[in-house]
């Protein structure tokens, strides 16, 4: 829907002025609203720039929530070793994870799409903000906010936060909803060397109706796997700026002060990180020691084939507005995904660059191998050429 659907929407606001279904839905700043319009056209007029954040601007995002970031802890064993954690194994054939509907690892039905330089095209165009209409695969879409009459307040500070969110890096990307005001949706790429790497990673959010006195709520799409120990099965997203997590004054949600952007820059920096492990408070500690450095490879060993996992999940079930970019994005980065595999294969250590030959923990090879095959049968499937040399049937 794109472009048309932003454009639709602003230019006929004035007289629509709904944004939710409820025909007793607020009415809305006509003056705010052109505002947004003028910025947003401004922001896509021209196809030869990016709107992008500069590495300075990042730079003073990262540190503005450098400590905000805090997790539920994880279990240790009774002799209060640490040792490899429970909830991300090899094993991705457990009972467990074959009973979750959701659960990722088969490609069986990956839609086929056209050709490479089409979908290419699509992906190039996609726009880091927009304004959609369906939201019918929303987490939460039945939230009671449906038929909530808000505040005009709430309504200019969502409207804030469209403002700021319209100036995205490239690594995340967001859609907001015409008839919802109070969803949204983004993604979020994972980051050179992490185990994340060349992954995208979804996330549905919802403003209460008592924002910004509250943090909005944000569900993670996991499809039934613990890739971090922020982010759960369930797709509970643990951070002391949403308030999920015990945190100091200045790390939990300040009212006035914390924003949207501050909650994705959270996930995309202190998250999905290089060395995850370590985002456990319980093994914090271990940072820099021979064992907690080592607990951590293996971790991040095993959240590489969670992540592997994740990429053909996501291939099979794009979320609604966001198929483009997914298909793009995985015919753009298949070759890339693939030479790091083969790379662990051999031995590199994850995260690292492959060529300066760091070396993994033993096991890794051959768990990545396995699944490598089921890797390139989804690339194939969703057009992507010259893949099949990278395995050996």
């Amino acid at each position: 829907m794109g472009s048309s659907v932003a454009e639709r929407y602003i230019s006929q606001i004035s007289k629509k002025r709904v944004f939710f279904k409820s025909s007793s839905a607020s009415k809305v700043d006509n003056r705010s609203l052109k505002g947004m319009k003028k910025m947003h056209e401004q922001k896509n007029g021209s196809t030869s720039s990016k709107s992008t954040f500069s590495s300075l601007w990042l730079a003073k995002k990262f540190l503005s929530v450098k400590k905000l970031v805090k997790t539920h802890p994880l279990k240790k064993t009774s002799s209060g070793k640490i040792t490899r954690i429970e909830d991300v194994t090899l094993n991705q054939d457990s009972r467990k994870i074959k009973k979750s509907s959701n659960v990722v690892g088969t490609s069986s039905n990956i839609k086929q799409h056209g050709n490479n330089e089409e979908v290419l095209r699509k992906y190039r165009k996609f726009k880091k903000f927009d304004i959609v209409e369906d939201y019918s695969d929303h987490y939460y879409k039945g939230s009671n906010s449906e038929k909530w009459q808000p505040p005009r307040n709430w309504a200019k500070k969502i409207q804030e936060e469209w403002r700021v969110l319209m100036e995205l890096p490239d690594t995340i990307f967001v859609r907001v909803y015409e008839s919802r005001m109070d969803l949204l949706r983004a993604v979020i790429k994972g980051a050179e060397g992490t185990p994340y790497h060349d992954g995208i990673f979804f996330f549905d959010i919802c403003f209460p109706s008592d924002y910004p006195n509250v943090p909005p709520n944000v569900h993670y799409h996991s499809g039934g796997l613990r890739i971090n120990p922020n982010l759960y099965e369930n797709g509970r997203v643990c951070l002391s700026l949403l308030n999920t997590w015990s945190g100091g004054k200045n790390e939990k949600w300040r009212p006035g002060v914390s924003t949207m952007l501050q909650v994705l820059v959270s996930i995309q920096g202190l998250v999905l990180n290089a060395k995850p492990y370590f985002n456990e408070p319980g093994f914090a500690h271990s940072r820099g020691s021979a064992n907690g450095e080592y607990q951590s490879m293996i971790y991040n060993e095993r959240t590489l084939i969670y992540s592997l996992k994740t990429m053909v999940y996501t291939m099979k079930n794009p979320p609604k507005h966001f198929e483009d970019l997914v298909i793009g994005h995985f015919h753009d980065n298949a070759v890339t995904i693939l030479t790091l595999c083969k790379g662990y294969i051999k031995g590199a250590e994850v995260g690292c660059c492959v060529n300066r030959g760091e070396k993994g923990a033993n096991g890794l090879g051959k768990n990545v191998d396995r699944y490598m095959k089921k890797l390139v049968r989804a690339f194939t499937k969703i057009g992507v050429k010259n893949v099949k040399k990278f395995v050996s049937y």
